[in-house]
């Protein structure tokens, strides 16, 4: 008999692992003994070692995703609408961290030695989301609050670049310079000064 809780203590001991070690240096056997369980109890959850990793990273996706599409359905201007999925967004990259650090740091050979890349899984697990977020922008193009001339899959992808950037790799600047408002405002004004007119 198979339980929620157990399966939370496998993925969150694989996490606490993963936080210090490479993921070709922690063995099934390890994170069975960190859960506290047999290591046939992983097997009645995931398949192997990646798995664990796998879905720990998407926990709560089909949540966020709920969520995101929500956001769709609210009253509010268009600007704070798209605030409110950026917090969101932030929330659920934030809460698996590590576990993103570890396929975005993880030498290619050990990600797809013989196995699905785990990035190529997360590639094609997160089209629900990047389609919520989509469907947001194209609200956006209809109101004529973004420009229609670039598709809203492309438009979402730009935006998840930035916060993405905002997330890795300005951590360590002020968060006035780097908040989900000013991420916003440069996704719908842009970084240019706007030009005078002749």
């Amino acid at each position: 008999m198979t339980s929620p809780d157990k399966k939370q203590r496998i993925m969150q001991a694989a996490e606490d692992l993963f936080r210090t070690r490479r993921i070709d240096e922690v063995t099934l056997d390890e994170i069975a003994r960190q859960a506290d369980v047999g290591k046939g109890t992983i097997y009645l959850y995931f398949s192997d070692k990646e798995d664990v990793i796998f879905q720990s990273m998407v926990a709560g996706l089909d949540e966020l995703c709920g969520l995101l599409r929500k956001i769709l359905e609210e009253d509010g201007t268009f600007r704070d609408r798209l605030l409110r999925v950026c917090d969101n967004l932030a929330a659920f990259f934030r809460s698996r961290r590590p576990l993103f650090r570890i396929i975005l740091s993880e030498d290619e050979r050990v990600m797809e030695s013989g196995r699905a890349c785990l990035r190529l899984r997360w590639r094609k697990r997160r089209k629900t989301m990047t389609e919520a977020v989509a469907a947001l922008i194209a609200q956006g193009i209809a109101s004529g609050e973004i420009r229609g001339d670039i598709p809203p899959g492309i438009l979402t992808e730009y935006l998840l670049g930035m916060l993405r950037a905002r997330s890795w790799e300005l951590e360590e600047w002020p968060e006035s310079q780097r908040s989900h408002a000013a991420v916003v405002d440069l996704f719908l004004n842009g970084a240019g000064l706007p030009r005078p007119r002749p």
